[in-house]
Parts: structure tokens; C-alpha cells; sequence
């Protein structure tokens, strides 16, 4: 999550109260835990502003000589953000500034709503190796299609911002719906808000974050005797108050119970035998009834695949319970050998190398034997703060829908065809074109002929699959993953 606080013109044309705004904000920002960003506006007024205009009395040109700023002024602005642990960006209003963009090597630019067409400067901006958030207010769809191609056919990273350009907006016209519109036309790219509301309002900030924004922009300043702030700046403790506010919908949102299994499980049915049982017996339906209460390390009636076909482990009396030790629930050593050779295979008709000796495991959503039919290969190649993984995938096999609260991951084609549902939009993945999978966002995929994708991630953490379907994440990770060996020999 990425916080953009937009100074805009509220340094006031000071390199000093620029600071002092940095110093508060910055504060907040170590307050909170939060990454966060200062944004400047870059316009060279010799020629942003036609010549016969310089000295009028035009509201915005009035505002921008008033507190213009000189490179080696901005310089130092930019040398304080970084100094107090904030990321610098800016948004730059003219081809011109484009160079100051490259001179302070700013890792981040912003394009602002009015520039959102602005085609002259877009074609240099998608020339620029570094992070792109634009926003989208008052844009079509049509033309923000046009934006996406551009930038994505320069092979950019970047984003879309919902933004509304009414200063203040007022709540009715938030039009939020919107950033689900953005979210399901462009899946595979960060969809943003950058919010004009007045901070005296009730926020729709934690909202827009609650519908899958993972970057926030709000105006921000530091009134003082002299200086009062506009109907759509944020003091620092105005700020605070709604990080706040995000943070609490995100724990609503991420956090889960940690007794809520437990608590139910006292409510379920444990499986007790209708008659006495000898080791190496068939448990079969007609031996069990079901009855609570579920003792410890006893079956429970959810768990019926468990135990059904299995054998017994030692004799057992009427109406004893039926537990987890007393039957044998045994791997099929046959489809995991032929899951191991056809991996083998499938790797080296892709002309992939791997050593054998790589972490590998069977993904197993609904159980060994269903495989075929749900399930993945994972081969673990690093997990670092980065992590790379080969995921394969055999002739009509699913990939369950999941999402990750941490990772956030791309899949790029290596080898034989993969369809992804991503944020339910489908996409058909193509060899040498990467796929971005933001964290948070539902996904699945399949494939009819068989593929090796290639994962390249943040930090893998066990857990941090979320399935839609419950029965698989209320499996412990031991009943659906399956070490693997893939030594030939």
C-alpha cells in the first residue's frame, strides 16, 4: 500500500515550509507504519504559460507564480524527503519537466487527470523507466484504453487512479463504483484513489480501499498564523484520522479468527462405531453413527473422505470413537510416481533444466486422487525476498480460485497453454508476456494441453493462499501438499 501525500502548491512557494510540511508528514508516516510518498508539480512557466499570459490575472497562473519554486530549490525540497524516509515523485505538467524528473532520478511520476490525454506528454512519459500512477478523472473508457496500450506496449509499471476532479468532491459525487469498473476492465494492473473530499466529510477513502485500492493520494499541508490550508487539504492529524480509518477496514478485511475452527469444531458430530471392528477391516458407512461430542483426535462427521475405505489399525469396540490413528489413510504411491515422471517429461520436452534436488511438492486441493482433475506441481527455485517457482500443470487440469494477502506475483508462459481468471476477467497467457497478479485480487487457472508457468514473486509464506472454496482452507497444509523428489534415479 502506497500513501501519496500531494503538496501540490501548499508549500507556499517556501522551501522552509516545505519542510516543515515534510517533518509532519514524515512523522505520521513512522506514526502509522505506513510507505508514503511526497509529491511535487513540475511546470517550467517560460513556456508552460503563453507568453501574452505571464502577468495575468488567471486564477491558476496567478497561483503558480506565486509559489513557483527553482530547480536547485526543489533540489533541496527533494533532498529532505529522502533524508526523513520518504519516497520523492512528482507529477510533471509539460514535456520540459520531464528532464528534472531524470536529473533528481525521482522513482516515481505521477500523471494528473487534466494530462490523462495529453498525448504529447504521455508518448516521452511511457519512454521513462519508472513507476506510473495516472489518474483517470473525467477520462472515457475508450480513452483510457488507448493509455493502457500505450504504456503497456512499452512494457511499463503503472497504474490507474480513480479520481474525481471536483474540488472538494462532495460524497454524492465519490462515483466509487468506478473503481471496480477499473479494477475488472484492467486486472492485471494497481488501481489507485486520489481523493479531493474535504477532510472535515466523512472519508470514502477506507471504502475505495476496501474495493481493492492499493494506492491512496490526498493533498496535505501545515497551516501556520499566515497559512490556511483549502477545503480539500489534510492537516497531519486530518491524515492520521483516516490512515486510521484504512487500517482498521484493512485489519477488518485481512484478519481472520484464530478459534472460530475450534469453536465449531465443539459443535460438530465426532464418528463413533455401531459395532465392535477388527484390525484390518474395511470401514465402511454402514459401521459408523455420528454423535456428539468430538473427542480428541477423533474423526468428525466433515471429514467423512478421510476414513471412508480405509483400513483398521487395531481392534475396536462398539461405540468406541473412530480416531485419526486407528485407520490407514495411504498415499497412492503409483500416481505420485506417475505425477514424478510426468513432470520429468513435461520439463524436458519444455527444454527446462532443474537439478532434482529443488523444493517440489504436490498441490493436491481435493486429494491425490483427484489430481488430475484439481490440482498443480510447484518447484520452489528460490524464495528470498524475491522467489521464483515453476508451476506444472498436465492435460486439463484447474487451479482452484485464490488470492494471496501478502504476495503479490506475476505468471509468465514457458511452455504449452494457460488460461487465468483473473479478478474474473480471462486471460489467455502468452510466452514473453508477463502477467501481474496484485495482492488481494481472486484468481484460478487452468490449461488443456499441459504448461510450465514461471512465478517470480515477493516472499512466498505458507497460509497465504486464500481459497473461495472453505473445504480447501479448512485442510491443515499436510492433507493437500505432497512432498516430491524429482531425482530421476
Amino acid at each position: 500500500m502506497l500513501y501519496v501525500f500531494e503538496m501540490a502548491n501548499n508549500h507556499q512557494g517556501s522551501v522552509e515550509h516545505a519542510k516543515k510540511i515534510i517533518d509532519q508528514f514524515s512523522s505520521v508516516a513512522k506514526e502509522c507504519g505506513i510507505n508514503a510518498a511526497v509529491k511535487l508539480q513540475f511546470r517550467q512557466l517560460d513556456s508552460f504559460v503563453h507568453k501574452d499570459f505571464k502577468e495575468s490575472d488567471l486564477k491558476f497562473v496567478k497561483r503558480f507564480n506565486s509559489t513557483r519554486l527553482s530547480k536547485d530549490e526543489f533540489r533541496e525540497i527533494i533532498r529532505y524527503i529522502r533524508e526523513k524516509g520518504l519516497v520523492p515523485m512528482s507529477t510533471p505538467f509539460d514535456n520540459e519537466s520531464l528532464r528534472w524528473i531524470s536529473d533528481f532520478n525521482l522513482p516515481v511520476v505521477k500523471i494528473a487527470s487534466c494530462s490523462v490525454d495529453d498525448w504529447p506528454l504521455l508518448y516521452d512519459v511511457a519512454k521513462i523507466n519508472k513507476k506510473i500512477i495516472i489518474s483517470t478523472g473525467g477520462a472515457s473508457l475508450s480513452t483510457l484504453k488507448k493509455v493502457y496500450e500505450l504504456f503497456k506496449s512499452n512494457n511499463r509499471d503503472f497504474a490507474f487512479m480513480h479520481c474525481v476532479g471536483e474540488y472538494p468532491t462532495p460524497i454524492e459525487c465519490s462515483n466509487l463504483n468506478r473503481i471496480t469498473a477499473l479494477k475488472e476492465e484492467f486486472p492485471d494492473i494497481e488501481i489507485g484513489y486520489s481523493t479531493h473530499e474535504s477532510p472535515d466529510a466523512v472519508s470514502m477513502t477506507p471504502a475505495a480501499v476496501a474495493l481493492g485500492c492499493t494506492i491512496v493520494e490526498k493533498h496535505v499541508g501545515v497551516e501556520t498564523e499566515t497559512i490556511s490550508l483549502n477545503k480539500y487539504s489534510n492537516t497531519p492529524e486530518q491524515m492520521k484520522s483516516c490512515i486510521k480509518q484504512i487500517q482498521l477496514i484493512q485489519s477488518a478485511m485481512l484478519g481472520k479468527s484464530t478459534t472460530q475452527n475450534s469453536t465449531l469444531k465443539t459443535l460438530k458430530r465426532g464418528v463413533y462405531l455401531n459395532k465392535p471392528m477388527l484390525k484390518g477391516q474395511i470401514v465402511r458407512d454402514t459401521d459408523l453413527y455420528y454423535a456428539m461430542p468430538v473427542q480428541e483426535n477423533q474423526f468428525n462427521a466433515s471429514q467423512i473422505e478421510g476414513f471412508i475405505g480405509q483400513r483398521i489399525l487395531k481392534d475396536v469396540d462398539l461405540d468406541s470413537p473412530l480416531n485419526v490413528d486407528c485407520v490407514s489413510v495411504a498415499i497412492n504411491k503409483e500416481i505420485v510416481k506417475k505425477i514424478k515422471l510426468d513432470t520429468i517429461e513435461m520439463l524436458k520436452n519444455a527444454g527446462i533444466p532443474i537439478t532434482g534436488l529443488e523444493k517440489t511438492e504436490i498441490s493436491c486441493h481435493y486429494g491425490i486422487d483427484n489430481f488430475s482433475n484439481i490440482g498443480a506441481l510447484i518447484i520452489d527455485k528460490i524464495n528470498r525476498e524475491y522467489c521464483k517457482k515453476l508451476i506444472v500443470m498436465f492435460n486439463n487440469q484447474k487451479h482452484p480460485t485464490h488470492h494471496h494477502i501478502k504476495k503479490e506475483e506475476c505468471f509468465e508462459l514457458l511452455f504449452g497453454d494457460c488460461r487465468l481468471i483473473l479478478n474474473g476477467k480471462t486471460i489467455d497467457l502468452v510466452k514473453g508476456e508477463p502477467i501481474l497478479i496484485p495482492r488481494g485480487v481472486n484468481h484460478s487457472f487452468s490449461t488443456t494441453q499441459g504448461c510450465v508457468i514461471e512465478e517470480v514473486s515477493t516472499t512466498h509464506f505458507n497460509g497465504d493462499s486464500i481459497y473461495n472454496d472453505v473445504e480447501i482452507n479448512s485442510l491443515k497444509l499436510s492433507e493437500r501438499k505432497i512432498k516430491l523428489n524429482l531425482k530421476e534415479h
